[in-house]
């Protein structure tokens, strides 16, 4: 029997052996590249800031995606073994120790909170439940309550004596993971807390880990010595412990899972595993171990952060990111010998269709299997298919050669469509096949155009250039969502067919400029997006057409396939690679690497777009996935940390240029510097934990520049010669050079002047001078030696000049700059604008020896 059943597979399938490996991700391994010396990582979270905190066996460490910051006991902490993590509500961050006791990180500072001597055992979890109070497990001296950032132990007698690993609270009642089993909880309306007893089906059973799922707050995942179960948590039970069928044998570590809903399972020795569930059974399982190329098959610890990223603690490797690849491409000339794939079709969210010059394809997940299996349909290796549509129990095939067939997948059966007119000696290539609005079908064959059919085959209307249809060569067709019937030939370009049967020549009217298309599709805003052969891309949202083309940023103008994405985002297929439209920033980015893509080229109008958002374009040796661009081709927003100021690139301790006694922010925000300390460096980083690197940068210092800097990379900025002054360093980032929000970090600072440019010094400067002046006058009323007041007077005056000179220099060599003739031309002036006191005060000294000499004169007569 199991003989015939094989036969009887073979015979409908041909089996091919392709596999993904680790297929839509990328493993990135931390270790002393990134100053990162941990290798036992017990807890992973991240802040609300974006940086990623690890718990690891030397310590904490703080990590923003370039560097890590280590921290250990010198830095405050109770301990260098951290073992458990939590960020609360209000931001804090607060750790548990293997020795015992609980910190808080408040203003950069650690603060103990509980010491070891008060609870000695090891913190083994840190949770903030629904009523944002903060619980803390103990291995063996049970629960402690943190209320007002103050941590004391909760007696509970029974979890004295057994051995506890983690901690849920659903409403009233705490699931606590023990070495016996899940043990439950009661807390009543005073905060007293006393047993339930053991969830059914848990005892005896050592209960490591558990996760309360955030799609559905019924659902408590629980990760066990003997797999994986699940328990529905409602009021009115007192929970059964159930299986997951498919994840039986494993020892579970750690539960996690992401914003696609999949289920991520850390175990002590088989690795990890990524789950898919359908009714909380695993139906796909995919399995990250050292057999698949992963470092570590002992799994400590996950987390997703916030772009979906996966981290995983390892016991022994230290931390490795999953890392969600951009794109996936499936090369199956090699491997398969199929070649040409033409088109593409998701039947369910499991099962694909291709469409290839070697017959259909049909590719798939085997259950409890990691890998995507291809399997050629043995029926149709004689045909080049050239389009699939499925419907209901029917695959509808457009051939190169023997025009439409219609499939019935149940009873493995073929009946070819007898097109009725066809042109004798004409081709039955099939170019184009797409439902309508209202179930039936628009099917284009070269030389015959397009052919109106019901759901059954037959013929409503058949639409050629005899019957005034403007071609017969069309390559593709699009019902758009007001009911219109999108066509697109070469040479003569595109018309619409309206709900009331007019047909517009849009090209012809010379409407549209364009006359070779090759692909029409509409995004959710209603707009028509048409890919040309030599002119770009169009948009038209309902009165303009708009063009995209190598000048806007389009990879090339010749476009052969485009879609659009969950996002709205617009992607475009070239024959040397893709080109992404983000409408809504202006933006238009090129994917062009073949080690990046796999292979460039796409094929003229095979591009899908699956249940999942994953966007599948065909190539002449397969297929390319582009891997969930909706999620991660977005723009994203981030804020962007100021971290720290250097002067003359040396860290100092910027409280000593503060007021502040402790840091509230990351940096004080009243820094004094002195006019010595004009050097300063700006060290800044943006948190794009998946890719650090495409991370750009602009800056702006308030008070020296005018303009935004230009676009860097460097998460670092630095000004020398800085002029006393007041100045506000503004930083802002973006995903792309070309795209920048309002959004911006700021931090003010002063240089101070010199004492000399104080207003004060001014005045006694001022005030010498015209002291000066007195004293001299005082002593030349006095002094009968005109030799002496002259040269009093005439030093007083040099002074004078001197100083103004030196004031007004800087003003002078702004306007002369460093032309000798111009410097005496300015200095010049300055003289004659002080020839004045100068004429005034000779004419002073001229009375004075006048009056001298009449004196001398009188007393020689008195005499």
């Amino acid at each position: 029997m199991k003989s015939a059943l094989l036969s009887i597979l073979l015979i409908c399938f041909h089996l091919l052996d392709l596999t993904a490996g680790v297929r839509d991700f990328t493993v990135k391994q931390y270790g002393i590249d990134q100053d990162f010396e941990g290798i036992f990582i017990y807890d992973v979270v991240q802040d609300q800031d974006g940086f990623l905190w690890l718990g690891a066996d030397d310590g904490l460490y703080r990590f923003d995606g370039k560097t890590m910051l280590k921290f250990n006991q010198m830095d405050s902490t109770i301990g260098d073994l951290v073992t458990a993590c939590m960020v609360s509500a209000d931001g804090h961050l607060y750790l548990g120790y293997n020795n015992g006791g609980i910190s808080i990180v408040e203003h950069g500072r650690y603060r103990k909170i509980l010491s070891p001597e008060s609870a000695p055992s090891k913190v083994n979890r840190l949770y903030q439940d629904n009523d944002q109070v903060l619980w803390g497990l103990t291995q063996n001296t049970g629960l402690i309550r943190i209320e007002n950032r103050e941590a004391a132990p909760v007696k509970v007698d029974l979890l004295t004596q057994l051995i506890s690993y983690d901690l849920i609270r659903h409403k009233d009642r705490f699931y606590i993971g023990t070495n016996e089993g899940l043990l439950m909880l009661q807390i009543d309306e005073e905060q007293n807390i006393s047993p339930i007893g053991f969830v059914v089906g848990s005892f005896g059973k050592a209960v490591n880990t558990l996760y309360e799922d955030p799609h559905d707050d019924e659902v408590l995942w629980v990760g066990t010595d003997n797999g994986l179960f699940y328990i529905e948590h409602g009021e009115a039970t007192t929970g059964i412990l159930n299986p997951v069928k498919g994840a039986e044998k494993m020892r579970v570590t750690s539960i996690t899972r992401d914003h696609l809903k999949t289920l991520w399972v850390g175990t002590a020795a088989s690795g990890l595993v990524e789950i898919e569930l359908k009714n909380n059974h695993a139906y796909r399982l995919t399995r990250f171990d050292k057999s698949h190329d992963f470092p570590s098959n002992q799994i400590s610890s996950l987390y997703v952060d916030r772009e979906n990223e996966i981290w995983v603690g390892t016991f022994g490797n230290g931390l490795i990111q999953l890392n969600r690849a951009f794109f996936h491409h499936y090369e199956l000339k090699k491997s398969g010998k199929i070649e040409g794939v033409n088109d593409l079709y998701q039947a369910n969210e499991n099962l694909y269709y291709l469409a290839t010059d070697k017959g259909l394809v049909r590719a798939f997940n085997k259950p409890y299997q990691d890998s995507l299996t291809f399997e050629i349909l043995n029926q149709t290796e004689k045909y080049q298919v050239t389009r699939i549509l499925k419907r209901g129990n029917f695959i509808w095939l457009g051939t190169r050669n023997s025009g439409l067939i219609k499939y019935n997948v149940e009873k493995s059966e073929f009946e070819e469509i007898h097109l009725d007119p066809v042109d004798v000696g004409l081709s039955h290539l099939v170019r184009y096949i797409v439902e309508g609005n209202d179930g039936s079908l628009w099917v284009s064959i070269a030389g015959n155009g397009v052919y109106h059919l019901d759901d059954q085959g037959e013929l409503i209307t058949h639409y050629n250039t005899r019957k005034g249809f403007y071609h017969n060569e069309i390559f593709t067709i699009l019902p758009d969502q007001a009911g219109n019937i999108w066509f697109g030939a070469h040479s003569v370009g595109l018309a619409l067919l309206k709900p009331d049967g007019e047909v517009n020549f849009l090209t012809k009217d010379e409407i549209f400029p364009a006359r070779d298309i090759n692909s029409i599709s509409q995004d959710n805003q209603g707009i028509i997006w048409i890919a040309t052969s030599g002119s770009g891309l169009y948009s038209f949202d309902g009165e303009n057409f708009n063009r995209y083309d190598e000048k806007s940023g389009l990879l090339s103008n010749f476009c052969n396939a485009v879609e659009v994405d969950d996002a709205g985002q617009i992607w475009v297929g070239h024959r040397k690679g893709l080109s992404l439209i983000q409408s809504a920033y202006g933006l238009v980015r090129r994917f062009n690497h073949p080690g990046e893509l796999g292979e460039t080229e796409a094929v003229s109008n095979s591009v899908a777009k699956d249940n999942q958002g994953n966007i599948w374009f065909g190539n002449p040796y397969g297929v390319t996935k582009v891997i969930l661009p909706h999620i991660q081709h977005s723009i994203k927003k981030r804020e962007t940390h100021i971290q720290d100021i250097r002067l003359f690139f040396e860290r100092v301790d910027l409280l000593e240029h503060s007021t502040q006694e402790k840091l509230d922010n990351m940096l004080p925000n009243d820094l004094i510097f002195n006019y010595k300390e004009n050097h300063i460096t700006f060290d800044f980083v943006s948190i794009n934990l998946k890719n650090p690197d495409g991370i750009y940068y602009q800056y702006q210092l308030k008070g020296y520049d005018k303009e935004w800097s230009p676009v860097t990379s460097f998460n670092l900025a630095t000004f020398t010669n800085l002029d006393p002054g007041e100045y506000t360093f503004r930083i802002r980032e973006s995903d792309h050079p070309q795209f920048w929000g309002d959004n911006y970090a700021e931090l003010s600072f002063v240089i101070d002047t010199p004492y000399w440019k104080k207003w004060w010094f001014y005045l006694l400067q001022i005030s010498i001078m015209i002291s000066l002046f007195l004293i001299t006058y005082m002593i030349s009323a006095k002094v009968q030696n005109l030799f002496v007041i002259r040269l009093m007077v005439y030093v007083s005056l040099f002074i004078v000049f001197e100083y103004i000179h030196t004031e007004l220099e800087p003003f002078i060599e702004s306007i002369a700059g460093e032309t000798p003739i111009l410097q005496v031309g300015a200095n010049l002036a300055l003289a004659l604008v002080l020839l004045p006191i100068e004429l005034r005060l000779a004419k002073y000294l001229r009375h004075k020896e006048s009056v001298s000499k009449r004196n001398d004169e009188l007393m020689v007569e008195t005499s």
